[in-house]
């Protein structure tokens, strides 16, 4: 075992098992070494996963006596029939790891990553998975809008995503994925709360400017009206107590949400119909 460079946590080591080469949590490490996440680490890794609720399935057990949730690292978009699980080099998922520690120590909730690993595949390209502690009783909210949730439910939900939102922003991240499927709802040590998970291709960009803001709400409204629409459409006061909740007394802010938000909203006409289309062909 050796120790890593120091914009790693510092209880971090480098180890290997049976599978490949792998960044743990120091308390992790023996059972890494031991092999006891090599099964999400071999094989071709699957691609087959429900629509809207996340990118791949997540394998959930025990490590070093913790419980845990591993997930293959896997391109989404144009890329993903293409290059699948390969990515070059490893510094996808030890980018998570950075940034999971980063937002949890500005007070974001997000999960702690335990360990991450990656083996070759192909010449320079490699596979690579994340494991992090597993959230007490997780559902992610694509999953939540399915469900028939009472008018005060549904108002605490949606105040603890705007809380999350703008905590996450405030630390200056910017999620360039963000859909229903990376928010979560579970339990943790100060209670239930609304977690960001799925960290890939987000970026700390110091200030976060309110185009960014706006860019990443947009992003998620788009997943809203592509995948839930039709089992939940949220009322024009909620949609308005969730953006006053996100810009905390910035009135300029919040203006600016509100227009330019009508506005993307307006512009998805010719996508509602694409999606329309694309659901009988599923």
């Amino acid at each position: 075992m050796r120790s890593l460079p120091r914009d790693l946590p510092p209880d971090c080591l480098e180890v290997r098992s049976a599978a490949g080469a792998w960044i743990t949590r120091r308390e992790c490490a023996p059972a890494i070494q031991r092999g006891e996440a090599d099964f999400i680490l071999s094989g071709p890794g699957a691609r087959h996963f429900a629509a809207g609720s996340g990118r791949g399935p997540l394998a959930r057990f025990t490590l070093a006596g913790l419980p845990a949730v591993g997930k293959r690292a896997l391109h989404g978009g144009l890329l993903g029939p293409l290059l699948g699980g390969m990515y070059l080099g490893r510094r996808r998922a030890v980018d998570q790891l950075r940034a999971a520690a980063r937002l949890a120590g500005a007070g974001v909730p997000t999960p702690e990553i335990l360990a991450v690993g990656s083996r070759p595949v192909a010449g320079l390209f490699c596979a690579q998975v994340i494991v992090a502690r597993e959230i007490a009783g997780a559902r992610n909210l694509h999953d939540l809008a399915g469900e028939r949730l009472a008018g005060a439910r549904r108002r605490e939900i949606l105040e603890k995503t705007a809380g999350l939102l703008r905590a996450m922003h405030d630390a200056g991240f910017l999620h360039a994925d963000l859909n229903l499927a990376n928010l979560v709802l579970g339990g943790g040590p100060a209670g239930e709360r609304v977690w960001v998970v799925d960290l890939e291709r987000g970026r700390f960009a110091g200030q976060v400017t309110a185009g960014g803001r706006i860019r990443v709400l947009a992003r998620l409204l788009r997943s809203c009206e592509k995948w839930v629409a039709k089992r939940l459409r949220l009322t024009p006061r909620e949609e308005v107590r969730f953006l006053r909740i996100y810009a905390r007394g910035d009135r300029i802010l919040l203006r600016q949400l509100v227009t330019r938000l009508s506005r993307f909203r307006s512009r998805l006409g010719a996508r509602r119909l694409s999606w329309w289309l694309l659901s009988f062909v599923r």
